[in-house]
């Protein structure tokens, strides 16, 4: 029972050592914090400090009535004297005009925002705040001091509270808002064009403007500035180029669906031919080299490439390099990349190392699948060229209907 016992302890060790772990952390805060303290038949309950929460307190009361009495006591946050309120106001003021700032030089000489604190919880006060001028400055610190032209003084209205209950305390701060800060050479270059549009004005009756030679003691010398449309060259270029790019593309992509098409459309005339050979009493090998041949007599006579047959040519070239069959029929498959032409090859492959009984009945079965997958193929093309017809008939049906309703508009017109 012992050795059982200590094999389920080492089976068990992590979880057993995370209940021993709880259970010793329970014992402790148990034995340091009682579930019930013991209070004093005059008990004292702390309160939060001021500007906090109220607390509560979950009390048993013994002698109240027969036996216990469970209550639960809220016991309100530390309030200020009058007197007491009035110097903890006093306090936060000084610190305000510290606190405001946000990164300005002093309460007259304002250009950026000022920072509100909503509450100081040393004194535990909350602040609100009023400006007399709120378009200038709102109550969250904002200043909006874009269209001043010099200082403009206000006064900031402070309240200070300690709770919701007690009339607050209003304090008057002085404050003064600047202009924003503007960089000396961007203030000659305003300056200036205040002066060429005083000028203007000036010689609004002259035939041309007369512009000077001379400001604030420094020689000027004057050049328009042409607008250049030779960038406009350069997005040209990039979009020409981005377009042969994309054409480059497509044309590929419509080259690899060509391709496709073409083997799906020659796998049922490769099988059949094949089939044929077959059954003259060829093998596999000199079928396809008579297959390739004939193709070959064709493209003589300016026929037109097939995909399949270009392919085969190009894996019967291994054999001549020294290839072995197998391999050649692997690389053949591999290289038309349709799942007909790979079972095919397969077939062709398992032929020449095991010899299958079956092959022609395979491949007759095979390539009546074929002609009938040929036949939904050229349905289907047929299908998608009749819809790629239908733009061109609505937009000739537009034409015909504009001819026939501009006339009979205006004559009604």
């Amino acid at each position: 029972m012992q050795t059982r016992l200590f094999s389920l302890l080492k089976r068990y060790r992590a979880p057993c050592l995370c209940l021993a772990a709880g259970l010793a952390l329970y014992l402790f805060a148990t034995l340091r914090h009682p579930a019930q303290n013991s209070l004093e038949t005059a008990a004292r309950l702390p309160r939060n400090s001021y500007g906090g929460a109220d607390s509560r307190y979950d009390l048993i009361i013994d002698g109240l009535g027969d036996g216990e009495t469970e209550l639960c006591l809220p016991v309100q946050a530390r309030r200020y004297t009058d007197a007491e309120f009035a110097a903890a106001a006093d306090r936060c003021m000084e610190k305000l005009p510290l606190v405001v700032l946000n990164g300005n030089a002093s309460l007259a000489e304002i250009r950026g925002r000022l920072d509100f604190p909503a509450l100081f919880p040393e004194e535990g006060l909350s602040a609100s705040y009023l400006s007399s001028d709120p378009a200038l400055l709102d109550s969250y610190g904002n200043v909006n001091n874009a269209a001043l032209t010099g200082p403009a003084e206000l006064t900031l209205t402070v309240t200070l509270r300690d709770t919701p209950a007690r009339e607050g305390l209003r304090f008057l701060l002085p404050l003064t808002i600047l202009p924003p800060a503007t960089d000396p050479a961007a203030q000659r270059t305003k300056d200036f064009l205040a002066y060429l549009q005083a000028e203007d004005s000036r010689q609004a009756i002259a035939p041309e403007l007369s512009l000077p030679r001379e400001y604030q003691g420094h020689a000027l010398r004057y050049r328009e500035k042409k607008r250049s449309e030779a960038r406009l060259f350069l997005l040209l270029g990039a979009v020409a180029a981005l377009l042969f790019l994309l054409k480059e593309r497509q044309d590929r992509a419509d080259a690899a669906a060509l391709r496709q098409r073409q083997l799906l459309l020659d796998y049922p005339e490769l099988v059949s031919k094949l089939l044929v050979l077959l059954g003259a009493g060829m093998n596999a090998r000199n079928a396809l080299l008579s297959i390739a041949a004939d193709y070959s007599a064709e493209r003589q006579k300016k026929a037109a490439p097939r995909a399949a047959y270009e392919e085969l040519k190009r894996a019967l070239l291994l054999l001549r390099a020294g290839e072995s069959e197998s391999r050649m029929y692997r690389a053949f498959g591999r290289a038309c990349g349709l799942r007909q032409y790979m079972k095919l090859a397969s077939l062709l492959e398992q032929n020449q190392r095991t010899g299958v009984a079956t092959l022609r009945t395979i491949l007759a079965a095979e390539m009546t699948l074929a002609w009938e997958e040929r036949k939904n193929l050229a349905r289907r093309l047929g299908e998608e060229a009749g819809t790629r017809l239908l733009l061109p008939l609505f937009l000739m049906l537009l034409v015909v209907m504009i001819v026939m309703v501009v006339p009979a508009f205006f004559s009604f017109s």
